[in-house]
């Protein structure tokens, strides 16, 4: 019988009587994507087959879009359909072991982010071929004329921070000590299901991929185009037929697809739908204001790029390339600033620097001598950025982060950029490469309430940046207020807050209205120049309208509800989650679809392999910058397991041969002001010279709280308590105020799974303070297989 050896980055190899070889039990994906409009409903189907003498087991990890609304999951095996439901998280892994444990073929779909989701699939008799098939609806992007359909394709490697669970490798190393990319840490406690085996360089899976997209606008379709994919397209009156071409089947980069409708761009579309939930309706608002240059206000720019070991090669010159292009474009009044990160945080000048040759000249030198080596310590940058000095108020503070975006700790940055943005600054990302990490990068710029670009790595600089100048000198519409005239209650509409508008970008928002009955929706906003905007609108419910509007408001709602957890987990917004995924049938991360064949297909009796589906290294991303030192090791051949990648460890304070130094003594800075002055020496105490976690420790260990007690537990025996209570007694914290913590904690085979914050029970407010103990709590060694669900409640005082 087969035995699957040790995962590790190289790919999963499994051992057998003659010799090791890689398994791939996962053979062909086919994509069906039909296009109405401004919405997209898309079928996956990833074709499994067993290619061992015994039961296999299949764990897949891949990506779908960030804003897609899951909705339906089918395992198809011969003529036979077996249709997934819908289930709490818990629920559904729970029913998928007993089906595997009995025998029964068993399909489960979870989703780990936005965009990276794990199909297991158990019992999978030797030489069977089994289908599963996944749903889903999404609104097209839309921008200035262009609509832009994105199908992603490979997860690229994920960058996972902290300190190691049970002994696991963490994120703190170095290159001399490989360890595995599948970890859990106290930051990232699902760290482990976020990174599928690479296969080794020159390596080539049989997995292939075959794309259809069946455009039908309603008008004549033009310039259908795709920057990614060689691609065919077939005219059929005003409906247009594009499939990949057969040369570029590999699954290693995301299908970026666009195209154009004739005539007038539509300034506003309405799509409502009605069923028993009630009404929903889905807007798109292009205003059509004018600007003057003139009125175009002074800006304060910091560039915020990634120098870590992803960017190596061909994504850091296209990022290098958009900040020249950024340098030059900055109007005469505006100041800039460049901050670049890995493992360590550089700076071309301690304050705003003011837009002359002088300074161009020496913010392209320093551009020019970037290089990317070492981990994404992304989380010290976004606070370097968001905590840079202000030398002038008048200006209007931007931050321009360039990434990736090859990171776990998403919530934590989307945390940072919560509590310390201004309320005058804005946030806006670029991602360059050819599978960037669209949530985090979409994200980013929502709660930072600025505008995303993606650019693939060798796509052309130029417009892009002439199109997000456009955008950023000119905010057209801002202070947007929605109100409601009609009978019954209110719509609910997200987002609940709407963006300010940018120059060619559209207002769309997702409503429902649980009496479903008709009335007007009045848009008020003020546009550049200070002049008033008005538009309304008359929405009726439609029982035979598009079915995926109602899913697109639930995938809003969670959106929505999912931003204000960004900190960690609360009971009532994980219950409003799950609620809400339920009742649309919507995939979530507290729900999961789990399909189980009726009759017992295996002997459970009998062995199994159980394998992790190896993937591609994403386009253009250098194997030396992931894996470093250990790169000799991925020559083409697959007779070795490689050791882990340097780009998904955590070093300490080790500098980039050849990374650039502080060149402020090069540029013509403005005198700060002292207030200025001294907030960049208490920045440059806490942060140049010390890593972020470190300076961390070094404020936990000053005047540690001695007060922190454990009020009750609730699910644990007297023993189980008491190691719970020390484990808690040796947190050391430094705190202003006094409070009480409620958690609820989620316990798995030994492992705190779950911890939720009882938020109405909880007093204690001091954000980064619940934060250590979360992290606290979920790296509690419990001794035993302990599953049980705990309340504790704790009282902190100074």
């Amino acid at each position: 019988m087969t035995q699957p050896l040790e995962r590790q980055a190289g790919g999963l190899y499994v051992q057998t009587p003659e010799q090791q070889q890689i398994a791939f039990p996962l053979k062909h994906t086919e994509v069906q994507a039909k296009i109405a409009g401004n919405i997209s409903r898309v079928e996956v189907t990833q074709s499994f087959e067993n290619p061992f003498t015994t039961t296999l087991e299949a764990v897949y990890i891949f990506p779908l879009p960030d804003e897609a609304a899951v909705d339906d999951m089918v395992i198809q095996i011969g003529d036979k359909t077996i249709k997934g439901s819908i289930k709490k998280r818990q629920e559904a892994q729970q029913i998928y072991e007993q089906a595997k444990q009995q025998g029964r073929t068993a399909g489960l779909l979870e989703q780990e982010r936005d965009n990276i989701f794990t199909q297991s699939l158990a019992n999978i008799q030797p030489g069977e071929q089994i289908d599963v098939i996944i749903r889903y609806s999404e609104s097209l992007k839309f921008t200035a004329g262009n609509y832009e359909f994105v199908f992603p394709m490979v997860v690229a490697p994920r960058y996972v921070p902290g300190i190691p669970i049970d002994g696991n490798a963490g994120g703190v190393g170095s290159a001399t000590a490989p360890m595995t990319q599948n970890q859990d840490t106290d930051i990232v406690p699902d760290g482990s299901r976020l990174n599928a085996p690479i296969l080794p360089s020159g390596t080539r899976s049989p997995h292939d991929i075959n794309v259809t997209v069946e455009i039908d606008a309603g008008v004549e379709v033009q310039n259908v185009q795709s920057p990614s994919h060689q691609i065919q397209v077939a005219y059929e009156g005003k409906r247009v037929l594009v499939k990949l071409a057969g040369g570029d089947t590999i699954p290693n980069k995301d299908l970026i697809l666009r195209y154009q409708v004739a005539g007038e761009s539509t300034q506003a579309t309405v799509l409502s739908q009605a069923d028993e939930r009630g009404g929903h309706f889905a807007l798109y608002l292009i205003p059509a204001l004018q600007y003057r240059q003139n009125q175009v206000v002074p800006k304060d720019v910091v560039f915020l790029i990634d120098t870590s070991g992803s960017q190596m090669g061909a994504p850091l010159m296209q990022c290098q390339e958009l900040m020249r292009r950024f340098i030059n474009g900055l109007n005469p009044d505006d100041t800039f600033s460049i901050i670049d990160f890995s493992d360590t945080t550089r700076q071309l000048s301690p304050v705003p620097l003011s837009n002359n040759s002088q300074n161009r000249t020496c913010a392209i030198n320093y551009i020019n001598r970037l290089t990317a080596n070492g981990g994404t310590e992304m989380s010290r940058g976004i606070l370097s950025a968001l905590n840079f000095p202000v030398t002038d108020t008048v200006r209007l503070r931007s931050i321009v982060l360039l990434t990736d975006g090859y990171i776990g700790n998403e919530n934590q940055i989307l945390s940072e950029v919560k509590q310390h943005l201004q309320p005058g600054y804005r946030l806006y990302s670029f991602g360059a490469g050819s599978s960037v990490n669209r949530f985090l990068l979409n994200r980013i710029a929502e709660l930072g309430r600025g505008i995303s670009h993606i650019i693939r790595h060798d796509e052309p600089t130029d417009e892009v940046v002439d199109k997000f100048y456009r955008q950023i000198n000119n905010p057209v519409l801002t202070n947007i207020n929605l109100q409601w005239e009609g009978d019954g209650d209110a719509p609910i509409i997200y987002p609940a807050t709407p963006p300010d508008l940018f120059a060619e970008q559209p207002l769309v928002l997702f409503a429902k209205k649980p009496d479903a009955l008709g009335g007007k929706l009045h848009i008020t906003g003020i546009a550049a120049g200070g002049t008033r905007y008005q538009h309304t609108f008359n929405l009726d419910f439609e029982e035979a309208g598009n079915p995926a509007i109602a899913q697109l408001w639930g995938r809003s709602r969670i959106k929505e509800l999912m931003n204000l957890m960004v900190s960690g987990d609360t009971k009532l917004g994980v219950e409003a989650v799950t609620d809400t995924a339920l009742t649309y049938q919507l995939l979530s991360q507290y729900t999961a679809f789990v399909a189980v064949s009726d009759d017992v297909r295996v002997d459970s009796r009998q062995g199994s392999v159980s394998v992790q589906v190896p993937v591609e290294m994403a386009e253009d991303i250098s194997y030396q910058g992931i894996y470093g030192s250990a790169f000799s090791a991925f020559a083409p051949r697959v007779s070795a397991i490689s050791p882990a990648p340097e780009f998904l460890q955590r070093k300490r304070r080790v500098e980039s041969p050849g990374a650039p130094e502080a060149e402020s003594f090069l540029c013509e800075a403005p005198s700060p002001p002292k207030l200025a002055q001294r907030a960049y020496r208490s920045f440059d105490e806490d942060f140049e010279d010390v890593d972020l976690l470190e300076a961390e420790e070094l404020v936990e260990k000053v005047d540690p709280v001695e007060h922190l007690q454990v009020v009750s537990v609730t699910g644990l025996n007297e023993q189980m308590l008491a190691l719970l209570t020390q484990h808690l007694k040796s947190v050391s914290l430094f705190m202003y105020s006094s409070g009480d913590l409620v958690f609820e904690l989620q316990i798995s085979k030994g492992r705190v799974r779950q911890v939720l914050l009882d938020e109405q029970a909880s007093t204690f407010k001091e954000q980064s303070v619940i934060d250590i103990i979360r992290r606290s709590l979920v790296s509690w060694r419990i001794p035993q297989l302990l599953t049980a669900t705990v309340s504790i409640t704790l009282r902190l005082q100074t």
